[in-house]
């Protein structure tokens, strides 16, 4: 009976090691890059990796002037030389989730967040496909490579 169930557990095992590693992917491949930006006392942090040439995934941190922070997860998809996606964050910590979109223009080693016009389908937040998106980097923040934190 001992051996039975020695035997059962070794197969259950197999089977749960092989379910967990189809699920991941070799992060080595998907580099990590972290950015930082400052806009009139606010700043943020993301840090962003790319998990093929068409999405990425990552954390933003916004804090405003030291008083209080916005951070939670970037997800979405990459455009040309744009990234168009979501930002699910916690507003100075509650437990309440928010969700706004996210779009990030890059031009050369920066990116420029984007503002627009927001919509709402089925209670999903979205910018509005008709209206452009406002890149001006004076109202926004510019996100440069850390290259202090990635040594």
């Amino acid at each position: 009976m001992d051996l039975k169930k020695a035997g059962l557990f070794a197969i259950l095992i197999m089977a749960l090691e092989g379910c967990i590693q189809t699920g991941y992917e070799d992060v080595s491949k998907n580099p990590i890059i972290r950015y930082v930006a400052d806009n009139n006392g606010d700043t943020a942090i993301a840090t962003i990796e790319m998990l093929s040439p068409a999405t990425f995934k990552g954390v933003l941190e916004i804090r405003y002037r030291g008083a209080y922070k916005d951070s939670g997860d970037i997800r979405g998809v990459v455009r040309g030389d744009t990234m168009i996606g979501d930002y699910n964050f916690q507003h100075y910590g509650l437990p309440k989730w928010n969700r706004n979109p996210l779009a990030l223009l890059k031009r050369g080693d920066r990116l420029i967040m984007g503002e627009g016009m927001v919509m709402y389908t089925v209670g999903i937040p979205h910018y509005n496909p008709n209206t452009p998106i406002d890149y001006d980097e004076s109202k926004r923040f510019v996100f440069f490579k850390d290259t202090i934190s990635a040594k």
